[in-house]
């Protein structure tokens, strides 16, 4: 079956007045969008890296699509492709679905390289706890027959909130958009391969100790297989940007970004198509920019 076409898309932006670094491209996790990196973005940029948020077809500020149940990993791989080739080879943080998707552009060089934050494995590595089984039975039809889900409030503060204040946890549920019932089953099912062999840029995961959704234990698997360091963010849960401390484990990422080789963090060419680096913006505004997003698969 051939993959849906891509609608045009959206990049929120940070760029640093006087940029010194490569790109650094942020994918979200399921249920949000770029607006999930945006405390993240202006730390980015400040240490000269361009800093750049995608959102995925049907997540906002993008329109809502009715056939979100059905978009595939391969749906949200593309446009996150056409992002990366846009911004030249850009390091990459993703988060969770973000995660995997980062890992499958590794393994396709698209990327220099890669943070994965409680990331979503590829295949061989199971996501499944019984915690996490007995929350989700309730969206098994979703899953099933490829349509929008979203968790309801108290399985989404048991399994994604569960770290962030009780305090702070409505303003986010009511950000959260219903997802990919077919995402989430090819997640479940690890539909994708990513050998070990065909990952060279250097990789840091970053698990989170009390994180219910996508455990510790699958980071630790997703390091040991493709034999990175991994970062253990001690107290927190799925949600890391949303929760208390999660400035100090954003510099324990962007210090490990700063000790990346120069030919790797340096910027070697300018951004197509005018973003981020003719029209630099001061790092305390974000913006957001649209996307070009026709796609052309190399051969």
């Amino acid at each position: 079956m051939p993959a849906t076409p891509a609608p045009p898309l959206h990049l929120d932006t940070v760029s640093p007045v006087n940029p010194t670094g490569a790109n650094v491209l942020c994918l979200p996790g399921m249920f949000t969008g770029s607006w999930f990196f945006q405390k993240l973005l202006p730390l980015i940029a400040a240490r000269g890296y361009p800093a750049f948020a995608l959102s995925y077809r049907g997540h906002p500020p993008n329109d809502v699509l009715a056939s979100i149940g059905r978009q595939s990993l391969t749906d949200f791989g593309r446009d996150a492709a056409t992002a990366a080739r846009q911004l030249d080879r850009p390091i990459v943080i993703g988060h969770s679905l973000g995660g995997l998707l980062a890992l499958m552009m590794n393994g396709r060089n698209l990327t220099r390289a890669a943070v994965l934050i409680s990331p979503a494995p590829a295949r061989g590595i199971s996501v499944f706890t019984p915690r996490l089984i007995a929350r989700m039975m309730n969206y098994l039809p979703a899953f099933l027959l490829s349509r929008p889900f979203l968790p309801n409030d108290r399985d989404l503060d048991a399994l994604l909130l569960n770290r962030v204040a009780a305090t702070d946890r409505k303003a986010i549920r009511t950000r959260l958009v219903a997802d990919s019932g077919r995402a989430a089953r090819q997640i479940a099912l690890g539909v994708f391969k990513v050998p070990a062999r065909a990952v060279r840029c250097p990789m840091l995961v970053v698990g989170c100790e009390h994180d219910r959704f996508m455990s510790l234990r699958v980071a630790d698997h997703v390091a040991r297989k493709y034999g990175s360091p991994l970062h253990v963010a001690r107290g927190h849960g799925h949600f890391l940007f949303g929760e208390p401390g999660w400035e100090e484990q954003a510099r324990v990422m962007l210090d490990w970004i700063d000790r990346l080789p120069r030919a790797t963090r340096d910027p070697m060419s300018e951004v197509r198509h005018g973003l981020g680096r003719e029209n630099p913006l001061p790092t305390e505004r974000i913006r957001s920019i649209p996307l070009n997003s026709t796609l052309h698969e190399r051969p």
